[in-house]
């Protein structure tokens, strides 16, 4: 019976490998999540087994997941998102090292005309949306600061 419970985690994890990239941590939640109940033990082997595969790498995932959002959200948001989905510190910082980085100005100025925001005619309201806006993606008040007093739109 053991045995059954084992294969049948296995093939659970190799089937929802099959529709997107999971990090371990996130796999684990959907195996425990799932209507069978899997114990510690079988979702230790069905994880290790897709791992032999490479089916399952977290830095890998890291990297992918940098490269597709990278130019729509900060550094630290990603840094977050990915340290949510249960990537190891060290490996997201390797991954950054690895894909490289836009800069934010870079990202804050696409941000900025997206917004059809235009810092010399702004009045201190926009100034300040726009502000909060950036903000809360991520981004550096340093950079926020200089990008709306227009010196480097």
């Amino acid at each position: 019976m053991a045995y059954d419970m084992q294969k049948r985690a296995k093939l659970r994890c190799m089937h929802l490998l099959e529709k997107r990239d999971y990090t371990e941590k996130e796999l684990r939640q959907k195996l425990t999540a799932g209507k069978t109940e899997y114990t510690q033990e079988e979702m230790d082997i069905a994880i290790d087994y897709v791992k032999s595969f490479r089916y399952v790498d977290d830095g890998k995932y890291a990297c992918k997941y940098i490269e597709a959002m990278r130019s729509r959200k900060s550094r630290r948001q990603i840094e977050q998102e990915l340290y949510q989905k249960g990537v190891d510190k060290e490996l997201i910082q390797e991954a950054f090292e690895v894909t490289g980085e836009v800069p934010e100005e870079e990202q804050i100025a696409r941000w900025m005309e997206k917004r059809h925001y235009n810092p010399e005619s702004a009045d201190l309201k926009e100034k300040q949306k726009m502000y909060a806006f950036l903000a809360r993606k991520g981004f550096c008040p340093e950079n926020i600061q200089r990008a709306l007093k227009a010196e480097f739109v």
